[in-house]
């Protein structure tokens, strides 16, 4: 008779194989799309690639980075005589807001503690330009990024473009595996901005806006833990395109800690949750594919967080017996299950063991993932390395950390639904 937790696992690992072949079907769509050519009376237009914009960054307390910051965007290969740049600190109670005074060719804006989505309303309003450049003071932009981010402005439906954002501090453990998730993600953006003409998630620490669409939706606002979300989603809900530019690259720092990264994680998935939620009648106002996804895979991975768990643990006790003659064998086993190995182990021993359902979605599901992260390296030309091998090795174990934060995320929503969520 069969175990019915067994084909509960084989079930979800079925939908879970689905969903990643999904999006690696869309990854082919965009390796194999050209970009399309603008055409407007049988005429092919002229994209200025170099228009006058405006860079602004929000700060608070971010002395140790605002001056790395400012040196990237002074070194970018964009004329100077088309670039103006505006700093905003937020009441600061470090040196940031003396050192962006220092430079002579910014435009300082202070004002009192009132969080970031008011900060860059601040230094939008402020701009005198239709585009806008926003960036995080911990972010470093390479030098042709903002001619790679405006570039994509080729029609007047582009609302917003974000651009590509790599690890800074990859030399720790936890640092190599954001490294890993960046890219992976990276790819998936890239992919369905290019096939669908409109991208999926979206991050503000390097983006620029179309300040007219700005103004069309009242600019940002506090009502989410994540304003880049929330702009994103209400310009779509507008009628605007936001795309992804995968060119536009930058590095970022990231948590450096378990602790930080659940800080970071909690906010990032509530503010999600937040922003698709208090914007739902997008998902009714338009039929493209990249919408739809925002909104399945978030409720999706919700969901696959909380029953992936107790499954797991079900499904390494279900066949431990069977691979516990000694210590080794032990060792063995959990290092198969927890590492690349294991999916490549099950498919080997298939004529000895084999199909079984209960099993080899999952196994699919993690030879998919694979080849989708090594695409990703590829693709944002970053290197094979030592360090970087190693994560994708041990990759699974990350992944099991990031949805047990999910899970702790969502049940400290429920239990403090008043706090986050506007009714």
């Amino acid at each position: 008779m069969a175990d019915p937790i067994m084909l509960i696992g084989g079930i979800v690992f079925l939908l879970l194989f689905a969903f990643l072949f999904f999006i690696f079907v869309v990854c082919l769509i965009a390796f194999w799309k050209k970009p399309a050519q603008i055409l407007q009376a049988g005429r092919l237009q002229t994209i200025q690639t170099e228009p006058e914009i405006t860079v602004v960054v929000p700060c608070y307390n971010e002395s140790n980075n605002l001056r790395s910051a400012l040196d990237a965007i002074k070194a970018q290969e964009y004329p100077k005589e088309k670039m103006h740049l505006i700093v905003i600190d937020d009441g600061s109670t470090d040196s940031t807001l003396e050192i962006a005074s220092s430079y002579p060719e910014v435009k300082v804006l202070a004002s009192n503690h009132e969080g970031k989505a008011a900060a860059l309303t601040k230094g939008c309003r402020a701009a005198r330009t239709e585009l806008i450049v926003t960036i995080d003071a911990d972010t470093i932009i390479e030098k042709d990024c903002l001619r790679a981010l405006v570039l994509l402005f080729s029609g007047p439906d582009v609302g917003a473009v974000t651009g590509t954002s790599k690890v800074k501090n990859r030399n720790s453990l936890l640092g190599a595996f954001q490294n890993i998730e960046y890219h992976y993600n990276n790819l998936i953006r890239h992919s369905f901005s290019k096939a669908f003409s409109n991208g999926i998630w979206f991050f503000g620490a390097l983006a620029c806006y179309r300040k007219s669409a700005l103004e069309k939706v009242n600019y940002f606002k506090p009502h989410t833990l994540t304003e880049d979300m929330d702009i994103a989603l209400e310009l779509k809900k507008a009628g605007f395109k936001v795309l992804h530019a995968s060119g536009a690259l930058s590095s970022t720092a990231v948590p450096n800690t378990v602790r930080e990264l659940w800080h970071q994680r909690k906010r990032w998935w509530v503010g999600v949750l937040q922003a698709l939620f208090k914007n739902r009648s997008v998902i009714r106002q338009s039929k493209n594919p990249s919408i739809l996804f925002l909104y399945i895979n978030q409720f999706w991975w919700s969901f696959y967080a909380f029953i992936s768990l107790p499954l797991l643990v079900y499904q390494v006790n279900f066949w431990l017996p069977g691979n516990s003659q000694d210590a080794l064998s032990i060792f063995l086993y959990l290092f198969r299950w927890f590492t690349l190995t294991g999916p490549f182990y099950v498919l080997y021993k298939i004529p000895e063991w084999g199909i079984s359902l209960y099993s080899i979605f999952g196994v699919l599901a993690g030879i998919l993932s694979t080849v989708m992260i090594i695409s990703a390296i590829r693709l944002f030309k970053d290197r094979f390395s030592l360090k970087n091998i190693l994560a994708i090795f041990f990759y699974f174990p990350y992944t099991i950390l990031l949805n047990t934060l999910i899970v702790f995320s969502v049940l400290r929503t429920a239990v403090f639904r008043d706090r986050y969520f506007l009714r």
